[in-house]
């Protein structure tokens, strides 16, 4: 109903509706309406609406902050496994080497026990253990060499080293030389002709998972625990001692045996009503678990929406017709700022559409901003700023990834170390600016030359780095001439004549690890220098051999 209709002048009639009949003229003349009442209808008009749009503001913003929360839980869970799984790595990297100790070979473990004992002062590990293939203990860093040691005890799942030849993680159980809960890794010891004639294996304390537990930033009464495989506790960021080796409780079991990643609501072991988020670990089937009392989001949520809610009964009382109006640009504007947080959270490129708030265009402008700032930081971090290469940074951050892949699934690859011959002349003589034209001019060359798969890098100076993904001796070999050829080539504007020197070094057979390969490929690279440069070397396991 329009003002006109609803109010009439004092002295004057209205129209009478087409479809009123002839009751309307019976009737006699319309009655009248103060312009209070009127007011009243109008208010209530705009009153009506306007509660049932912001009662369905709430609703969605209730939807978006319960979906908020389970995304939290589940990020927090996927980020401290990333964590978890990490530090496992480092460890499982650290048993290969010690693994492949000649002194095991020669069968002179009382040295060996020695630097195992001794390797432990630089590592977060319990002990190591050395077990044949009855499982009996022939060297226990916990005891002194030649002391007895327990013939058994040890959980079963450590046999699977010898018939699988793998690294296998075991769950809590009690150790059989201090009765502690621990927790095993274990990778298989080769001996000479293939067979696996050890496992050795590397204790690790609960205490150990409880500490990265609470490095986690984690908010008021929020809790995160560690599952192995058959769903006993093995780590907690609270009353660890309490509840460490424990079940979990049944839901979350349940869950864990269907799923890699998901979220639930269920009780914690104390019996508080929690949000829980869990994942799973694809290497190590251990899963992290994070819960996020219900009380607490409730009573935020609560505290959230009591006091939207007062606002927006505020502004539609006083603003009355207005508060359509402003909702809907609240709304496109929350809308917009929502979706571009999203997409700066998931590195997305961001266009700033049209708003119709003021502040909503500038902070909109600053996270527009903050993108871009945040894409160039990202770059410069990891890129040379002359070649537009990766950095040495990035470089080792993909040979480790890479190199997990490797040993996970039995591939192999390679690293191209390069240095350019006579680069100091062409500085020398011919000046800085044109050298680095011809380091712009080699990284183009580089990565003209290699496939998309692989990765280019500028270690610094004239040095170069180069990745080659599942390539062997032959692939990398045939790789390093073409790019020999190529980069001996003249370059424009460069008088004096420019060639490359590379050392090869293949994963496994010159190093288990990327300090090794690096270490190896760069010996390759001096004895091709020494070799009269313009040429290539090959690392080989125990020496560098010509190509």
């Amino acid at each position: 109903m329009s003002v006109e209709q609803a109010a009439v002048t004092p002295g004057s009639t209205a129209d009478p509706p087409a479809d009123a009949g002839a009751d309307w003229y019976a009737s006699g003349p319309p009655r009248q309406i103060s312009l209070r009442t009127s007011l009243i209808m109008l208010v209530l008009a705009c009153v009506l609406p306007g509660i049932a749009l912001c009662s369905y503001l709430l609703y969605a913003n209730y939807q978006l902050e319960k979906e908020k929360m389970a995304q939290q839980t589940e990020l927090l869970a996927s980020q401290i496994l990333v964590e978890l799984d990490r530090e496992l790595a480092v460890i499982e990297s650290g048993l290969h080497v010690l693994a492949t100790s000649e002194l095991l070979q020669n069968g002179d473990l009382q040295r060996f026990h020695q630097i195992a004992r001794a390797a432990l002062q630089s590592q977060t590990i319990y002990n190591y253990v050395l077990t044949d293939r009855d499982g009996r203990q022939v060297v226990n860093t916990l005891r002194p060499f030649g002391k007895p040691l327990p013939q058994s005890g040890n959980p079963p799942l450590l046999a699977e080293v010898f018939a699988t030849g793998r690294t296998v993680l075991t769950g809590l159980f009690k150790g059989p030389v201090t009765g502690e809960p621990i927790i095993a890794m274990g990778v298989p010891v080769h001996g000479r002709n293939g067979e696996v004639i050890y496992s050795l294996n590397v204790g690790m304390l609960p205490t150990q998972l409880n500490e990265l537990l609470q490095r986690q930033s984690l908010q008021h009464g929020w809790l995160v625990a560690i599952v192995d495989s058959s769903g006993t506790i093995i780590g907690r960021s609270r009353d660890a001692e309490r509840f460490v080796g424990q079940k979990a409780v049944a839901e979350l079991r349940a869950r864990l045996q269907t799923s890699h990643r998901g979220s639930l609501s269920t009780l914690t072991k104390e019996g508080v009503p929690v949000s829980t988020a869990y994942a799973r670990s694809d290497l190590w089937n251990w899963s992290v678990v994070t819960g996020a009392p219900k009380s607490l989001i409730e009573r935020e949520m609560f505290r959230m929406f009591a006091g939207l809610g007062a606002a927006a009964l505020l502004l539609i009382v006083v603003g009355s017709w207005l508060a359509l109006c402003i909702t809907q640009r609240v709304v496109s504007s929350v809308h917009y700022l929502n979706d571009a947080a999203l997409a700066l959270r998931n590195g997305k490129p961001l266009t700033l559409p049209r708003v119709q708030l003021h502040e909503a265009e500038a902070v909109g402008h600053a996270i527009v901003q903050a993108s871009h700032l945040m894409a160039k930081v990202h770059h410069r971090a990891y890129h040379d700023p002359l070649t537009e290469l990766g950095n040495r940074a990035l470089f080792y951050e993909l040979v480790q990834h890479q190199l997990a892949i490797a040993e996970r699934e039995n591939r192999q690859l390679s690293i191209l170390a390069i240095d350019l011959d006579n680069f100091k002349v062409v500085n020398d003589e011919e000046g800085h600016a044109a050298g680095d034209q011809l380091l712009a001019a080699v990284a183009r060359r580089l990565e003209a030359t290699i496939r998309a798969a692989d990765a280019a890098a500028r270690m610094g100076g004239d040095e170069f780095s180069i990745l080659l993904v599942d390539a062997g001796e032959e692939s990398a070999t045939e790789t390093a001439h073409r790019l020999v050829a190529e980069l001996g080539k003249p370059y424009p504007g460069i008088q004096t004549r420019v060639s490359a020197s590379i050392g090869i070094a293949v994963y496994p057979q010159a190093g288990a690890d990327l300090a090794e390969l690096l270490e190896n490929a760069d010996r390759a690279l001096y004895a091709a220098k020494r070799g009269g440069r313009n040429t290539c070397r090959l690392a080989g396991c125990a020496k560098t051999s010509e190509v």
